[in-house]
């Protein structure tokens, strides 16, 4: 069995299962709907080398969501969120890369430059 063969179905899954999250964090958890917007952002950052994110970044955002009220079943549902989405969009960009443009990289940088001195303020 090659990687490809098994990558294919992994792939397939998370594509479906990445919606699915998004039904079920929805506005009853918007702690884990700033988490996706989050690991969206940090993987098309990644993606088009506009600014990698700190190793703390998670652990940050997680900090302000606990800041604002969030319960800890929300801390917990935003972390696997942030997870599950990043995870997901690493795959999808193995697949299938998508480029940017440079209108694109320059918003990215600049979200991301908030991001790194840790204002989630926009999420």
């Amino acid at each position: 069995m090659t990687a490809l063969s098994v990558a294919r179905p992994f792939a397939l899954a998370c594509l479906v299962a990445l919606p699915l999250g998004a039904c079920v964090a929805g506005p009853a958890n918007p702690s884990a709907t700033r988490a996706s917007e989050l690991a969206s952002l940090v993987s098309r950052s990644v993606a088009c080398r506009a600014g990698a994110p700190r190793a703390s970044t998670l652990e940050r955002f997680i900090a302000s969501e606990k800041a604002r009220g969030a319960t800890p079943e929300q801390l917990a549902s935003a972390r696997s969120t942030y997870v599950t989405v990043s995870e997901g969009e690493m795959v999808n960009q193995g697949i299938a890369p998508k480029g940017c443009e440079p209108e694109e990289r320059a918003a990215v940088k600049e979200k991301m430059t908030r991001v790194r001195a840790g204002d989630f303020g926009a999420f």
